[in-house]
């Protein structure tokens, strides 16, 4: 009986030991990831199939699940190193206290000393042997004062440099958490996108075909609308937050020339849209901004930077409803935004804006590339209007 108590013992010590991280196995493990890097490499320059699709959607979850071991295996290393300096730290406190307390005590000891035999002592001493011996010994104790000293400024020092080593290491394990955080997130919207291709297609290729058409067609129209009103140009500085505060803009430098989703288009080129529902989730009290709305590929269709229907913050529903300034104005009384799709009929163009304020046609809005506070009739009219889209109740 108590030779299996003991195995047992054994087995969940085994369990619960931290793993060793050998070099081989991170050569392995970096290994699995360029060769994951390569292969999606090939697959974004492949036929745009339905089972292409599917394959690199699959190819980025496991490169996403290697790159979160990576991560883990780091900061388990990293864990390690500021566990050990932190026992060195408490060491080198220990002698910094003990050689303080020698150091006070011999300073002491040598004035007390100085005091009983003055350096002119000589002038009254019958033996010259006995003055001589006292002088030794006082030399001898000054002498391991400065050594001491010495010691002290030397171990200082490195206690210095191994806080100092500790706080950079604990900064470099707070990002490779927050690193963590992001690469479990991408993990699960991954998932959510692969689900919602297949719910979307019901895994039909000519379906796929059909919604990407749609896909690349929306986004053609507003890469029309951004190259006509200047390119992607990014802003100089991060612009202000408007009269209300909710304000965000495509051109930001801040997500400018960020990738949307799994999609090689940035938020600068076609992000109009992502930054009205920034905008009006903000209203809400939902804040969420466009960079960490682009981030996330399960808001966007497939591969493409073309975004789903969005999901509402709780206890609201999503709309889409023909222009009528009875129901913008309905809503902006309601304290909630009006985003108002846009047809550029110049360019060929598309557009998103939010309707924040006014009546009867009389809007102000925030223009995600012309920016806040603008006046609607300034470059719009209710003639241009698409559709309206609605967070609403």
């Amino acid at each position: 009986m108590l030779k299996k108590l003991i195995l047992l013992l054994l087995f969940v010590l085994f369990l619960t030991s931290p793993k060793i991280i050998r070099a081989e196995d991170t050569a392995n493990l970096q290994k699995q990831i360029e060769e994951y890097t390569k292969k999606l490499n090939e697959l974004g320059t492949a036929k745009n199939t339905l089972s292409n699709q599917i394959k690199l959607l699959d190819s980025q979850y496991q490169l996403t699940l290697l790159k979160i071991t990576q991560t883990e295996n780091s900061i388990k290393v990293l864990e390690k190193e500021i566990n050990q300096l932190s026992v060195e730290i408490g060491k080198l406190e220990i002698q910094i206290n003990q050689l303080s307390e020698e150091y006070i005590h011999q300073t002491i000891h040598n004035y007390k000393l100085q005091k009983r035999i003055p350096s002119f002592a000589y002038l009254f001493t019958s033996n010259l042997n006995t003055f001589l011996e006292q002088y030794e010994y006082i030399s001898s104790i000054q002498k391991n004062s400065q050594d001491n000293l010495i010691n002290l400024e030397t171990i200082r020092a490195n206690y210095d440099e191994q806080k100092t080593s500790k706080a950079k290491k604990q900064d470099e394990l707070e990002n490779l958490q927050k690193t963590l955080d992001s690469q479990k997130n991408s993990l699960t919207s991954q998932k959510t996108s692969k689900n919602n291709l297949l719910e979307s297609t019901k895994n039909d290729e000519k379906k796929y075909q059909q919604l990407l058409a749609e896909a690349q067609s929306q986004l053609a129209a507003m890469k029309n609308f951004s190259s006509s009103a200047g390119g992607s140009t990014c802003l100089d500085s991060v612009p202000g937050s408007g009269s209300d505060g909710n304000f965000y803009s495509q051109r930001d430098p801040r997500w400018c020339k960020q990738y949307i989703g799994n999609s090689r288009d940035t938020v600068g080129s076609v992000g109009c849209y992502i930054n009205s529902i920034s905008m009006v989730y903000k209203k809400l009290g939902h804040d969420i901004s466009p960079s960490a709305y682009a981030a996330n590929s399960s808001n966007f269709w497939g591969n493409t930077a073309f975004m789903s229907t969005p999901r509402p913050p709780e206890g609201y529903i999503y709309k889409q409803v023909s222009y009528n300034s009875g129901v913008i104005d309905g809503e902006l009384k309601a304290g909630r935004y009006v985003i108002a799709q846009m047809k550029m009929s110049n360019v060929a163009g598309m557009h998103f804006i939010v309707i924040i304020s006014g009546s009867n046609g009389n809007y102000k809005i925030h223009d995600p590339w012309f920016g806040a506070d603008q006046n609607f009739s300034d470059r719009y009219s209710p003639a241009l209007v698409m559709s309206l889209r609605l967070i609403t109740k």
